[in-house]
């Protein structure tokens, strides 16, 4: 049987080049330029990880990229809105313009819906949205000012037509009266026509069929804070 005999010489060589190189190691580590290598890592993770803030309570515009008719669609019904201009945060960043976002009905009828708004999805990655309508811009059929719960309610013109239909048929009572009987017929026939026109005009200018078209502007409220990442 052969024995194999390590070289003494060979080992404590072999011993001092590791300890060499583990003391060279240990003072690189220590240095300033490994130090700031390291504080320059973490900054940058911490950049990467850091999100841009846009407070509760900013406004801002969005267009829908659906048609909601309250005749047809039932609570649940998802769409789909783009903002029309930039979301700033109070750090500077913000959500480009024709951002997606994303929602659901959650309250209908005839006349009134309740639309919620709970997803955006820039480019940063898609995060969490709790927003309320507060306003339809530029629909003729619409309030302008939706509700306390963020309620859209078709426009009623029947204040309006009541005093249309007042005046209108009034005149012509009051012109029939006076064929028939002089000023006291005038008088009556003025009276009765008058209230039978505001009774019409009422009815005919009753709440409208509540349809928000695609491409209808909203304006939306931040109801919790928004976070995002901005990317680099």
């Amino acid at each position: 049987m052969s024995t194999r005999m390590t070289n003494p010489t060979r080992t404590l060589a072999s011993t001092m080049t590791a300890a060499g190189s583990r003391a060279r190691l240990g003072r690189w580590a220590t240095s300033p330029i490994a130090l700031a290598c390291a504080l320059a890592v973490l900054a940058g993770a911490a950049t990467a990880n850091a999100q841009s803030q846009v407070p509760a309570g900013a406004r801002f515009l969005v267009e829908l990229r659906d048609k909601l008719d309250a005749q047809r669609v039932k609570v649940g019904k998802k769409f789909e809105a783009r903002t029309i201009e930039p979301i700033v945060a109070a750090d500077g960043n913000s959500i480009p313009a024709w951002t997606k976002l994303k929602g659901q009905v959650s309250y209908v009828r005839d006349n009134q819906m309740v639309l919620r708004f709970d997803r955006i999805e820039p480019p940063g990655g898609k995060v969490p949205l709790v927003a309320t309508v507060t306003g339809v811009v530029g629909e003729k059929n619409v309030k302008n000012k939706a509700g306390d719960e963020g309620e859209i309610q078709s426009a009623s013109h029947r204040g309006r037509d009541a005093a249309i239909g007042a005046a209108v048929l009034g005149g012509i009572g009051a012109a029939v009266g006076a064929t028939q009987g002089g000023g006291k017929g005038a008088a009556i026939g003025a009276a009765t026509g008058g209230a039978t026109g505001a009774v019409i005009g009422a009815a005919a200018g009753g709440p409208k069929e509540l349809v928000l078209r695609e491409g209808t502007r909203l304006e939306l409220q931040l109801d919790r804070p928004l976070f995002f990442r901005a990317r680099r």
